[in-house]
């Protein structure tokens, strides 16, 4: 492989790296969050809820903005129109994650807003883009790590996404019984405790937090071994420039994404 091609791949995998990385960090902080959240379900409050306030604070802003510069770091990386379709539609779900974020702390950032109102919409929608976001997340991890020869890890992506599927519904269901839809628009959460509301509100969020730690793991696993790649190409480059590096015997991201190229031009010439 040539100079120009071999700084082409190290740049790649590169941004890769960097982009899994930012949104690893992401899933990290939120893990530690949804965590706490579930102790102090169970009464184990045992930090202040002043400092739970303030690390929440400013651990979402971190949350936000590095799952949005991830995103866009992995966007566009790959040409394939699967990686593009789902790469580009975990942008477009992180940059909704920011406008929300900033609507919430506007008085904060001194934004003329204004009231915006719709909380509890507001919320929920965030809610419900975060279950697609591992579903996304999980995909494109496991390809990364499906190129990069790991076994097992189409296993590992299908088992973290029917665990968001499964827990998406449940906190669809718990939405629609803990929405007071009689009082119109806007929407607002009905008011006292209920058993069944209850209940599904604690099942689906251990499902959120296993399910992110989970997500988190695979995020690890595709930031660490695209530097472990890209450490390879660099000291083969140095070398020896003859040598060929893994990379240049991949035609694209993963060798089934040519297989169902190839299919389809087999069926647009029938």
């Amino acid at each position: 492989m040539d100079d120009f091609a071999t700084e082409r791949e190290s740049t790649r995998y590169r941004l890769c790296g960097i982009g899994f990385g930012a949104i690893g960090v992401a899933l990290a902080i939120a893990s530690v969050f949804s965590v706490l959240y579930i102790t102090w379900m169970f009464g184990n409050r045992w930090v202040p809820n002043g400092l739970v306030r303030e690390m929440f604070r400013y651990g979402e802003a971190v949350i936000v903005w590095s799952s949005l510069v991830g995103a866009y770091l992995l966007w566009g990386r790959w040409s394939h129109p699967g990686w593009q379709r789902r790469a580009g539609l975990l942008l477009v779900m992180c940059i909704i994650d920011a406008l929300l974020w900033m609507v919430s702390n506007a008085t904060s950032l001194g934004l003329p807003v204004g009231d915006v109102g719709h909380e509890w919409l507001r919320e929920n929608i965030g809610e419900a883009l975060g279950w697609a976001e591992f579903m996304l997340i999980a995909s494109l991890a496991c390809d990364m790590l499906e190129h990069l020869g790991v076994e097992r890890a189409t296993d590992a992506g299908q088992s973290t996404r029917s665990l968001a599927a499964t827990g998406s519904a449940i906190w669809l269901l718990w939405f629609i019984m803990k929405t007071q839809w009689r009082h119109g628009w806007p929407l607002v959460a009905k008011r006292g405790p209920d058993i069944n509301t209850v209940l599904l509100h604690l099942g689906h969020r251990m499902i959120w937090t296993i399910t992110l730690i989970q997500t988190t793991a695979l995020v690890i696993a595709a930031t660490r071994q695209s530097f472990r790649l890209l450490v390879e190409l660099n000291n083969q480059a140095a070398l020896d420039p003859i040598f060929r590096s893994r990379s240049q015997d991949a035609v694209d991201l993963l060798p089934k994404y040519a297989d169902d190229a190839a299919k389809a031009d087999r069926e647009s010439l029938r």
